[in-house]
This record gives C-alpha cells, structure tokens and sequence, in this order.
C-alpha cells in the first residue's frame, strides 16, 4: 500500500487535508471509498488509519480527510490549531466539504498516476455518518453508504440549551483528548434548526436510493443503538448490524493500539457490504 497526503480548496477557499491509501493492485474498475470522520474527530484519529489501509487490503482505493471546519489541518494530531473554523463550522458546510472531496475523487485531480474512480463509496462515524447520508442525497457517483455508530438527528439540542446559547453567543466544547476548551457560534445553531425544519435524517431519507448499511454498538452510551434502528425502520435499502459488547469507539482508543476483535468485525462486515454492491449501485438480488 501507498499513502499520499493532498490539499483541495473547497466551497468558500475552505482547505481540506486529506490522506489517499492506495492498494497495491491497481483495479480501474474497483470503487473509491471516502471516510468522513465525526464530532472532535479528524482523519488519523484512533483507529481511521488502520481501517483505510484493511480498505485499501481489500482493493478499494481510500481517502480520509479532514473537514474544513474541523480544526484540525494537515497534522495528523497534536492540539486543534484553527478554532476559529470549528467555531464556525456547520453541518451544511460538512456536506459540502464531503461532496467536495466526492468530486476531486471522480475527476481524478487526487492522484496523477490513479484512476479516476466512477463510483464512490461513503463511510462515516458518528456525526460523519449523519454527512454521508445528506451528502448522498442527489449524488449519482455514490454508490453506498456504510455508517458507524451515526446519529439520526442533527437538531438534537434540547430547548434551554438552545436559549443559553443565543444568550451566551456560542456554545462550549471540551476535548477529552487535549482538554482543549472549543465552541460552536451561533451559526451552527442557526444550521442545525434549519436541517430540522427541512427534515431530520428519519424523514430525510427519502432523498436516497443507494444500500445503507448501519453498524452501531450494543453498548453505545454517546449514541444510543436506537439511533441507526430508527434510520433502519424507515429506510428499505438499509441492513442494520448491532455488534454485541461495541462501544462507540468500537473498543478502540487514540492513541491506537491495535484492532479490538468487535472493531475487526465491524471492518469485515463493511467490506463485505461493499462487495456485495453491484454496478448500478444496488445490492446482491435487487
């Protein structure tokens, strides 16, 4: 396998870093997958690195990045840096940034000596998974989308603490990893209530045609199992897979160490998902 680092200019000259693992055979014709990473997350966190490269071992070219408003640039850990973009980050920006990296993998502008890939494969964690679902939406090139441990809903804020953040401007965030002190301006917020209006992720589904395969742990305590169900209940095209003993990390840490067997597990059943994708973009039987 090989990796290499890129930089594309999103929408609003919004920078996003990213990482390509390339497998080693060279198959025109395999998909790309593109790894979308959740809330305090960014593309070398834990365990993002090892499951692009048992992508990658599976012939499927791969691309992590980092979104613009992450805070997050091209160092691959170490403190948030630029807090004044996670401070005005969005998930209309988030989804913006996805497709972004959607359209330079299709182009080919990724990697001189690669293939343009024709299909695109989404995998998100978390909030990342939230984004590839809305990022799917009206995207010929994506073809599936494999969540883990996603949330079903973006306006998730109860109403005393949407008060308390009008009031106060903005709302605190702490980070467990380098106990950094983070906020979200108002304009989240302001993004949040209008993806509401127009439909949380259960209603907004509708907008998709693609498999969904929702992975989520038994023992989630950040975001409850019930979650990928109700996406599930409501979805016809989505398999549903409740690991037993799975966290939301999947038993893994950062810095990482090693696959968990309940990470390895989730690892293969996404694989297998992907393969079992045909051309057009429907599953085995369909």
């Amino acid at each position: 396998m090989r990796t290499v680092d890129f930089c594309i200019e999103g929408p609003g000259r919004r920078e996003i870093w990213g990482t390509l693992t390339q497998p080693e055979e060279n198959r025109p014709s395999a998909p790309a997958i593109v790894m979308a990473h959740g809330f305090l997350g960014f593309k070398d966190w834990a365990f993002f690195p090892w499951l692009a490269g048992f992508f990658a071992q599976g012939g499927f070219p791969v691309l992590r990045f980092n979104f613009s408003g992450s805070g997050m640039g091209p160092q691959t850990d170490g403190p948030f840096e630029d807090l004044e973009a996670f401070r005005n980050d969005s998930f209309s920006k988030q989804v913006e940034d996805l497709r972004a990296v959607i359209a330079c993998a299709v182009s080919g502008k990724w990697e001189p000596d690669w293939p343009a890939p024709k299909e695109i494969l989404l995998w998100g964690h978390s909030r990342g998974g939230a984004v590839c679902l809305l990022a799917a939406a009206n995207a010929p090139a994506v073809k599936g989308v494999a969540t883990w441990a996603t949330i079903s809903r973006l306006n998730r804020y109860f109403y005393e603490d949407k008060k308390a953040w009008r009031e106060r401007g903005s709302y605190p965030v702490v980070s467990s990893r380098t106990g950094q002190k983070l906020d979200y301006a108002t304009g989240f917020l302001d993004d949040v209530e209008k993806w509401g209006r127009e439909g949380d992720l259960p209603t907004y589904l509708h907008n998709l045609s693609v498999p969904v395969l929702l992975v989520h742990g038994s023992e989630d305590t950040s975001v409850p199992p019930g979650e990928s169900k109700s996406l599930a209940a409501v979805y016809p095209q989505a398999r549903l897979a409740i690991l037993a003993g799975a966290d939301h990390k999947f038993k893994a840490a950062h810095p990482f160490a090693g696959p968990p067997p309940v990470l390895l597990e989730a690892a293969e059943k996404t694989v297998e998902f992907y393969r079992g994708i045909g051309p057009t973009g429907k599953g085995p039987g369909e």
